[in-house]
């Protein structure tokens, strides 16, 4: 019976640097190309940056971008589906930001398929933090007031990303949860590649991994017996409550490797791609 295996990117497929190891590389290739296995991921990156890492695998199944506001084609290289943030509330996400004296990066998609990341001129540590891990990315775009780019621009608005320190992002999630979340999704989370500081993703509601997966499962028929998911961090909580075969790597938060039905090897040891190729091979 054909497998489909889902896994996230960042502290679950990729290693403790951000890369895919040789090794991982090679067993997942083999498996894209070479059976009728479906393999995918889902990922707090856009398509640019998770290109960078994990370009040089076939990925034959829908790959789900943005923690969820895109779901693209990787090998017909097309959208299939894309849900952003509504405009009125990029508006009012902005306005308490400012209020509370922070701005975010707007991750942005045109009908182009051009990727933009917007931000304010003199961005905070966190955010040029973020930005020197990225040197010559032409997405960062620096605007005078984010603000009123933001009513202006035709685009769509996938991602809104607070980094700063946890006590002022804490109160910023909480009046978000309260007062908008039937249309917001907030998570907040330790970075794993910025020190010290925490990062708070806002999008549309409707925008998430466990939506977007769902959403692949109905389209594809696909049974919760044949779904594979792996994660490591909050932001995968939500897809590894589906129904599904669930994974959690060793070096996974405590409440995933609580929730997730199997825990496995690290990101460092290659767990996801080793019980890939371990599953597929029980199903020969």
């Amino acid at each position: 019976m054909e497998q489909i295996f889902i896994t996230d990117l960042d502290g679950t497929l990729l290693n403790s640097s951000g890369y895919l190891s040789y090794e991982s590389e090679q067993i997942l290739q083999d498996i894209s190309a070479g059976s009728p296995h479906k393999v995918g991921f889902a990922t707090a990156r856009g398509l640019t940056s998770a290109a960078k890492v994990i370009q040089h695998v076939s990925w034959n199944f829908p790959v789900v971008l943005n923690n969820g506001a895109v779901i693209y084609d990787w090998q017909a290289q097309r959208i299939l589906k894309i849900k952003g943030i509504e405009a009125s509330f990029v508006e009012i996400v902005l306005k308490l930001g400012e209020e509370k004296g922070i701005s975010p990066f707007v991750f942005t998609l045109n009908e182009n398929f051009e990727e933009g990341i917007f931000f304010q001129e003199h961005p905070s540590k966190g955010l040029q933090y973020f930005m020197n891990m990225r040197p010559s990315d032409p997405r960062f775009i620096a605007v005078n007031q984010l603000e009123v780019a933001a009513a202006n621009w035709e685009t769509q608005s996938l991602v809104m990303m607070f980094i700063e320190d946890y006590d002022t992002l804490v109160p910023l999630k909480l009046h978000l949860q309260e007062q908008y979340g039937d249309d917001l999704t907030c998570l907040l989370m330790q970075d794993q590649y910025i020190p010290d500081l925490f990062v708070l993703e806002v999008s549309s509601a409707k925008a998430t991994k466990e939506n977007a997966i769902a959403y692949l499962q109905e389209h594809y028929a696909i049974q919760g017996k044949d779904l594979h998911l792996f994660g490591d961090n909050l932001n995968d909580k939500g897809m590894l409550e589906l129904e599904a075969n669930t994974y959690a790597v060793g070096n996974a938060h405590p409440v995933i490797l609580a929730l997730a039905q199997h825990k496995i090897a690290t990101n460092d040891q290659d767990g996801v791609a080793q019980t890939i190729k371990r599953v597929v091979n029980q199903a020969l």
